[in-house]
């Protein structure tokens, strides 16, 4: 006698029963279907609104085996998509994936999922077979004149890491990602902080050495561990951001703040658009009288998003704040799991500076907020879907998480301690910019890979 549909319906009627009784279960991951037919899937795309590259909305699958079926962005000639820079080829990782339970499966898109350049269609896998496919609309296919691109890293720390056993494996991670920039012909690179693993003047001289071999300028803020024992002022600005400091300072080079550190920079490279590096001062976290910033520099910057209210403004500042409201650990750069794992250094909550710094990301909201420090791998949005990027329904600044170039964090709902995949995966974004847009694509320099499911686009 076959019981499995007998403990099926069982299970059926027990789940039904307890989300009556207002208790959550957790269905798990189906395990992908195999012997999978062609054309054997249905997809359908309910999109958001008419916006052209943005796929924010709801997709549905119908199948004819239940699993778990991986989506991907289809080519002109329904292949997976592929970016090509010069002999460079990037593929797109999936997308999204859809658990189909009972022949039907549902799920919402991300609200800045981005359409990638030179998608197509939608490709529905299951497993390894091809099980359908749709076609985008004509007006929901990127555009394709954009203006101008730059890379953006975070967490680069020399010194710190030694998994390849070369010594350090910022010495193969962050070339690897300025290569793949170089192919994609960025205007520059920019970065929010931590070179190094405690300031150490060594690790600015490789960060020098390196991108002293690229055309394009890298420009950089402070992270916390570039405030440790052997940071020196000195030794910063001899090494890092050549051209911002001293008198003889490159084009583009607005405005240097007294600290030596923070600075404005709006080039040829940039086509109008201002970044703005803001260094924080100290590595101390998480006390309300914790201070990572001082009221000189919030002033300093807040003159500079007056100044430039009216433009377009990337700012670059290693720390990322939690969320305006709800589950403070649980914001953009962040995720609680249900074991409650957690990045636990995070601006203290309510301390003096934190306060005004919020409160500058609530009125200026011409202002993309790039952070790092937490290292979090981009994946791991499923677990809090703010966790790369955010504006808390409008009310903020646009705020983007990088993950970290050298080592990206992973977790899961099971595990208190987090892991670090160094010298497995190497993450950042490609920025390109548009007129009235902007698209981050996020990419893995170690795997050559486009990441699809942490792509977005901003409209601003």
């Amino acid at each position: 006698m076959d019981f499995y549909p007998i403990i099926r319906r069982i299970t059926a009627f027990l789940t039904s029963f307890l989300l009556l009784l207002g208790v959550r279960v957790d269905l798990g991951e189906p395990a992908e279907p195999h012997d999978v037919q062609p054309d054997s899937a249905v997809v359908t795309l309910s999109f958001a609104d008419d916006t052209p590259g943005s796929a924010a909305g709801t997709l549905t699958l119908t199948a004819e085996q239940d699993g778990k079926y991986t989506l991907f962005w289809g080519d002109a000639d329904g292949e997976k998509l592929t970016a090509h820079a010069g002999e460079r080829d990037v593929p797109y990782t999936e997308f999204a994936s859809v658990a189909v339970r009972g022949g039907k499966g549902e799920t919402a898109l991300h609200d800045f999922l981005a359409i990638p350049q030179g998608a197509q269609s939608v490709l529905v896998y299951g497993g390894d077979t091809a099980a359908g496919a749709c076609d985008l609309p004509q007006n929901k296919l990127a555009p394709t004149a954009s203006t101008y691109s730059f890379g953006a890293l975070s967490d680069v720390h020399f010194n710190r890491y030694n998994k390849s056993k070369t010594g350090d494996d910022a010495c193969i991670t962050f070339p690897a990602a300025l290569d793949f920039f170089r192919d994609f012909e960025v205007s520059m690179v920019a970065m929010s902080g931590d070179l190094s693993k405690k300031g150490e003047k060594d690790a600015y001289e490789k960060f020098n050495r390196i991108t002293s071999q690229y055309d394009f300028p890298v420009f950089t803020c402070k992270g916390n561990h570039d405030c440790y024992a052997e940071y020196t002022l000195e030794n910063w600005q001899t090494y890092i951001n050549p051209g911002v400091y001293g008198e003889n300072k490159r084009e583009g080079v607005l405005e240097v703040a007294e600290n030596g550190l923070d600075f404005v920079f709006r080039g040829e490279e940039t086509h109008g658009d201002v970044f703005i590096f803001f260094s924080q001062i100290s590595g101390q976290y998480v006390l309300p009288t914790s201070r990572i910033v001082t009221d000189a520099q919030l002033d300093w910057l807040e003159k500079q998003l007056e100044t430039y209210k009216n433009e377009r403004v990337y700012l670059f500042f290693h720390t990322f704040l939690n969320a305006s409201s709800g589950n403070p650990l649980m914001g953009e750069g962040n995720l609680l799991t249900r074991s409650l794992s957690f990045y636990p250094l995070f601006y203290a909550i309510g301390s003096k500076d934190e306060r005004r710094f919020r409160s500058l990301m609530e009125t200026y909201k011409n202002v993309t907020f790039f952070n790092g420090h937490s290292h979090w791998a981009y994946y791991l949005q499923s677990l809090n879907p703010d966790l790369n990027i955010t504006d808390y329904d409008g009310t903020t600044a646009t705020m983007v998480h990088i993950s970290s170039v050298s080592s990206p964090r992973i977790s899961n709902n099971a595990t208190l301690v987090w892991t670090s995949d160094t010298m497995k995966r190497s993450e950042g974004y490609l920025v390109t910019v548009y007129p009235d847009h902007y698209v981050l694509t996020a990419c893995d320099f170690l795997q050559n890979q486009m990441l699809a499911y942490a792509t977005y686009v901003v409209q601003k």
